[in-house]
């Protein structure tokens, strides 16, 4: 009985051991260059972590173009929920500069109901500013909730 015991208790240490090796295996290779990192594709199966879908970006923007006309200067774009949910409501802001790089005003736009995945052709519009003076802008931020 007592050498039933001991290689009861033989074989309880071996699993442990192999248990902690797999997982140090696993975590030392975790800690390797991504294949964003290097540049070349990887052949190994892309399992989004945590970390990762946090780090993707909830809001994409595309397509980005200037109109103005006497009264409004408008920027244009394609704005893309990237998240697994609808967006009850949605704002982008630009701010616009002069040449000087002083603040001129900002530009607005707002919807509701933007689904998820779903894309946005937003116009954002800034009035009380003249738009012969406006040189450049920049994104202000993208709010959703």
């Amino acid at each position: 009985m007592a050498d039933e015991k001991k290689k009861g208790g033989k074989l309880k240490f071996i699993i442990i051991a192999v248990v902690v090796v797999i997982a140090i295996g696993a975590i030392a290779g975790g800690q390797g260059k991504k294949s964003s990192d290097s540049g070349s594709a990887s052949s190994e199966p892309a399992a989004t972590t945590q970390a990762q879908t946090e780090k993707k970006e909830k809001y994409s923007i595309s397509d980005e173009s200037v109109t103005s006309d006497n009264y409004s200067y408008k920027i244009s774009g394609i704005l893309t929920n990237n998240t697994d949910a609808q967006v009850g409501y949605i704002q982008i802001s630009y701010v616009l500069y002069d040449k000087d790089g002083n603040q001129l005003g900002t530009a607005f736009a707002n919807t509701n109901n933007l689904k998820a995945g779903g894309t946005w052709k937003y116009e954002a519009t800034g009035l009380g500013v003249e738009p012969s003076q406006v040189d450049h802008y920049e994104l202000g931020e993208v709010t959703g909730f």
